[in-house]
């Protein structure tokens, strides 16, 4: 037995001990609302003489264990719903379940439907956690307020969304990028298809989901490797109602640049057999058209003699025109094999498919001849042009799958799953086709006027010139077969107690979880070059794109459709043999990881105060593999670099909830957490240029994140359907990581170097930095509005502000041995969301904005590093039931025609510029 096993195996064995011999009787039941047919999660049952609390689960059902024979109080608490009070009898197991609400139809019943309805759910969950966390909910027929996962959570108080092709794609919480959260399915840790730990959350559909969960402070039996905190996706689940139910659903967006209609349609079916066997499925497709507009610059440097910054490298316009395709289907199984036993199966399977167009207009090497500045004008004596366009098909998958079950045995609870995860980025279907212009200099040939920063625009003889087509001729040819794949295997076994340490009623847990996850990145290219080919043989008539928003004109030069005919023609001789060993050996390896976790912790309900205290103990042992290749060498040296290490960290929590009185609650909690290196850093990869004076090396040495995260905040409940909190929160951050251009004279001693000739003089790696910390504030208000009269019910009104600060020092990349404080990447200093609702009868009406700060994107250099400008989305829906079972809704997005921009150091200095326009959804949905 290795020693991290002894020390898991002492933890696991010492928490058993405290846990005390299981009391004979039982009290458990359901809370649904008054038909019966939606169980109520996070609905606060009490008894009262005992002082005894727990929360119903997402089936509505709750359970007391360990409980003395005789009479009790019973009250049930649920946000919307007045408090309920009853009387019962415990003798033996004993059954006792409760309806709250009015006696009305379920499709009338606020607790139950409508965006009301999934606000008080999720207030009610959040109120009866004894973590902090933040719910998205959907209502009792499934329907979520929002179309994608990532709309959903722009709205939840401290989360910010960053944005790719117009939707929201990675997630960030409290500022902390998406690279040092976690995501989960069903609980299931949810693979990467990139080459980092951050997930892709653009690609799931919120029609295939119940509810969103995100835990912003760790309890022990939580995975630890994250900072920001875990984003869980909880599927449906047949017995999140009762009997049959089907839903479906179909709708198209139009998008005002793309001009055209895309579908949409899902499917849902859920029923109940017997009251045993509950079987959920769902099916979505989407079929969306996305056209951008884009122009960026490559980077900018200051010049002495100038006294100015000026663009030293490329000016590119990008017209992008793509499919972007997205299945995602989940079956899911329960079963209630006995009274004491329940085992279910759990499936998420989802395809995103991009087939893209893009076209590229690159003005290269601007400065290359010299520039001059006047005003705002840059004068560039240098005119050449590449144009681009590459056809490609991108497919990413991500799949989950969970099998377990848990057993009741009087006080104790046994949790247990394997699990199965996967995810996969296929780009092997592309061909992307450069030609090249002729060039020319000379004074002020091209004219930059950067009067609209964001919107550059080029006039001279040079830009004349170059839009020439008769001017270019084939430069490359190039197809990549790469493949990143993610598998993960889970297995986890919990054990659950209730006791009592005197009058103070314990709940102990403990419980070990294994991983087994690997990483493999296998990157291929094929480049041909072929003289005499002219571009004007492959462009076609009217290739000017219309309603282009950019300030020069853009053509689809060449076509993608025209080039797609010169795959298969090229021959061996034809190859270049250099650039196609070099880019298809240089970047690819193999990763393996195997987390070894342990647990044990404890729940003491003291009258008013909750405590939620243990340590999970996380050992870590990982072996990667990677190319040792030099440009322009023969593929039969490559060489193979091996990496072993192995870690173990010590992580405590602990979680305090105090009740000062029934709408009062105050929280405080601290944790500590690691987040492993990104697998794009620690790869054990090493590429030489064909000079052998500057490498490229993965630090497989990183050091782990390691974080402390405190947490206080108070939470105030004061109508039945409202809220008003405030919190602060501190993170102390070791060994962030950070990427870094060295001498060789100055690479710190972390870095292994042995493998490297004595020729190199320049290296590029990854290294730790020094400590960093975040600190904020989060406020959040939710207020239903008919306190204040008859005209204000079904109104109701949200907002939330996060306010945060970050401090990292990172090496100085004009002197790497030095460092300078900079913002914490991705970290947004300001996060606000409002909207206002309107949620009675038939109609269901919201308008809403989100709005995050500047932030931090990349690094450069100080004045020069990349930064992500602020961004205001607006959005509106209106929904309209037309009976029981037929809803149709209109919903409007980006309604204000917000782009993207990014920027080097100051907003007159372009990095990046995207306009996706506004899109328009209208639809129906039908429920049985």
């Amino acid at each position: 037995m290795t020693k991290t096993s002894r020390k898991l195996f002492m933890l696991g064995a010492a928490t058993a001990v405290l846990a005390q011999a299981a009391g004979a009787d039982v009290l458990t039941g359901t809370v649904t609302d008054a038909t019966g047919e939606a169980g109520l999660q996070g609905a606060l049952v009490t008894i009262e003489e005992l002082g005894r609390t727990t929360s119903a689960d997402r089936f509505g059902t709750y359970r007391f264990a360990n409980i003395p024979a005789g009479d009790y109080t019973l009250s049930i608490s649920y946000v919307g719903a007045d408090t309920v009070t009853d009387s019962v009898t415990v003798s033996g197991d004993t059954d006792f379940s409760i309806r709250l609400g009015g006696d009305v139809r379920y499709l009338d019943n606020i607790l139950v439907v409508g965006s009301s309805a999934a606000q008080a759910g999720a207030i009610t969950q959040q109120r009866a956690s004894d973590a902090l966390i933040s719910v998205i909910d959907s209502d009792g027929l499934g329907n979520f307020p929002d179309t994608t996962v990532a709309d959903s959570l722009a709205r939840v108080a401290g989360l910010s969304i960053e944005n790719d092709q117009g939707e929201g794609r990675y997630v960030s919480i409290r500022g902390i990028n998406t690279d040092l959260i976690s995501a989960t399915i069903n609980g299931v840790r949810t693979p990467s298809p990139e080459d980092r730990r951050g997930v892709l959350l653009d690609g799931v559909p919120s029609d295939l989901l119940d509810g969103i969960e995100v835990q912003k402070s760790l309890t022990p039996d939580v995975d630890a490797d994250t900072i920001g905190g875990v984003i869980n996706l909880k599927t449906i689940s047949a017995f999140d109602r009762d009997g049959q139910f089907v839903r479906a659903k179909v709708e198209g967006s139009y998008n005002e640049i793309a001009e055209e209609l895309s579908p949409k349609a899902t499917l849902t079916y859920s029923n109940v057999f017997g009251d045993k066997l509950g079987i959920a499925a769902s099916v979505n497709f989407q079929s969306l058209a996305i056209e951008a507009h884009n122009n960026e610059v490559g980077e900018w440097e200051f010049d002495d003699d100038l006294g100015a910054y000026y663009p030293n490298d490329d000016y590119e316009m990008r017209w992008y025109d793509l499919t972007r395709e997205r299945l995602g289907l989940v079956f899911n199984v329960d079963y209630r094999a006995t009274e004491n036993t329940e085992l279910y199966l759990r499936t998420l399977f989802n395809q995103y498919k991009d087939d893209e167009v893009r076209n590229k207009f690159e003005f290269r090497d601007l400065a290359e001849e010299g520039v001059s500045v006047d005003g705002n004008n840059y004068n560039f004596n240098f005119a050449e042009v590449d144009a681009e366009v590459r056809q490609r098909e991108e497919e990413r998958k991500i799949q989950t799958y969970a099998l377990g079950g848990q057993t009741i045995a009087g006080a104790w609870t046994v949790d247990y799953e394997v699990s199965y995860a996967y995810a996969e980025e296929d780009d092997s279907n592309n061909h992307d086709v450069t030609f090249r212009s002729d060039d020319m200099d000379g004074d002020a040939i091209i004219v930059w006027d950067n009067s609209t920063p964001e919107k550059p625009r080029l006039t001279g003889a040079g830009v004349d010139f170059v839009y020439d087509p008769s001017t270019y001729e084939m430069d490359a040819f190039e197809q990549e077969f790469t493949v990143n794949e993610d598998t993960e295997w889970a297995y986890k076994l919990d054990l659950e107690n209730e006791s009592s340490i005197g009058s103070t009623p314990v709940t102990w847990k403990m419980g070990v979880k294994v991983r087994d996850r690997e990483k493999v990145r296998d990157q291929n290219l094929l480049i041909w070059e072929r003289d005499d080919v002219l571009m004007s043989d492959y462009i076609t008539d009217n290739s000017r794109i219309s309603g282009w928003r950019m300030n020069n004109p853009m053509f689809q030069w060449p076509s993608a459709g025209l080039t797609n005919a010169l795959r298969g023609t090229f021959t061996d001789d034809e190859l270049d043999e250099d650039g196609t060993n070099f880019d298809s050996l240089s970047e690819d390896y193999t990763i393996e990881e195997m987390i070894l976790a342990g647990y044990g912790m404890g729940t003491f309900q003291f009258d008013n105060l909750t405590v939620v205290a243990g340590v999970r103990v996380e050992a870590t042992d990982v072996t990667a593999t990677g190319n040792i290749f030099f440009e322009e060498d023969d593929p039969e040296n490559v060489e193979i670099r091996k990496y072993e290490d192995d870690y173990t960290h010590v992580l405590p929590s602990v979680n305090l909830k105090y009740n000062f009185s029934e709408n009062l609650i105050g929280r405080a909690a601290y944790y500590a957490s690691i987040v492993r290196p990104a697998f794009g850093e620690m790869r054990p990869t090493i590429a030489l240029n064909d000079d052998r004076d500057e490498a490229e090396l993965g630090n497989p040495a990183l050091d782990p994140y390691e974080a402390d995260n405190f947490d206080l905040s108070i939470e105030y409940y004061p109508t039945k359907l409202s809220v008003l909190s405030a919190g602060v929160f501190y993170k102390e951050i070791s060994n962030p990581i950070f990427g870094a251009n060295y001498d060789i004279d100055d690479v710190p001693g972390s870095v292994d170097l042995s493998l490297l000739p004595d020729t190199v003089e320049e290296v590029f790696t990854y290294v730790n930095g020094e400590n960093a910390t975040v600190k904020g504030i989060e406020l959040n208000y939710v207020q239903q509005l008919d306190f204040i009269g008859d005209f204000w019910e079904g109104f109701l009104v949200s907002a939330n502000v996060t306010i945060a600060e970050s401090e990292a020092s990172v090496p100085d990349e004009e002197d790497p041995l030095l460092t300078r404080d900079v913002p914490m990447l991705k970290q947004n200093d300001l996060i606000w969301n409002a909207s206002i609702g309107y949620d009675r009868g038939p109609w269901d009406l919201r308008i809403s904005a989100n709005f995050r700060d500047d932030y931090l994107d990349e690094l450069f250099g100080a004045n020069i590093d990349r930064y992500t400008s602020d961004h205001l989305s607006v959005e509106a829906s209106a929904k309209y039931d037309v009976n029981d079972n037929l809803q149709v809704f209109v919903e409007g997005k980006n309604l204000t025609d917000e782009p993207e921009y990014y920027y080097f150091g100051s907003e007159n200095r372009l990095s990046q510029y995207d306009e996706y326009g506004a899109r328009y959804v209208i639809g129906a949905r039908l429920t049985y």
